[in-house]
């Protein structure tokens, strides 16, 4: 435990590592705790972090591997484009797409699509604001949240590889 504090801030892995267990944290505390159904985008961006975290832990283990600081990078930049374009649906910016609205096709029998909506999750639409913390939405703050981590982990890359020598 030691060894994350002390690499927290000089190692992308490590950063990633404990940003993004918080994130996840967050989220599901979120949905299991406090009883926020989570849209389409939101679980999204829950696979964003996942992929961070894998990236973090394999960036740890295979420390001069230059490869997994870099899918960091990627990975913060796409789970940062999801919250951005959540931000948009959620501020009307955009049209929404088919899964962040509540509507769907009927292709199956009636009984099939009764089946099928009494054991789906349910979920929340995309487009509806979500609630607000300090008077900034959570869409909002899972926007700055990651962008924070993107800026970090691209400043803790060049500084890394700065040191290497490697630009």
């Amino acid at each position: 435990m030691k060894i994350i504090f002390k690499n927290i801030f000089n190692s992308p892995s490590y950063f990633a590592l404990i940003f993004s267990t918080l994130a996840l944290i967050v989220a599901f505390s979120l949905e299991f705790i406090f009883d926020l159904i989570p849209c389409h985008l939101c679980i999204l961006q829950r696979y964003g972090y996942i992929a961070v975290l894998l990236f973090a832990i394999l960036g740890i283990k295979y420390k001069k591997k230059n490869i997994f600081s870099i899918l960091l990078v990627i990975s913060f930049m796409i789970t940062f484009s999801i919250a951005l374009w959540h931000k948009g649906i959620e501020a009307y910016w955009w049209s929404p797409t088919a899964e962040c609205v509540e509507m769907s096709i009927n292709t199956a029998t009636f009984q099939e699509e009764l089946d099928k909506a009494n054991n789906e999750k349910p979920m929340a639409a995309c487009d509806q604001p979500s609630p607000v913390l300090f008077n900034i939405s959570l869409v909002e703050w899972s926007l700055l949240y990651s962008l924070l981590g993107l800026l970090s982990v691209s400043f803790l890359l060049v500084k890394k590889m700065i040191k290497w020598k490697i630009i």
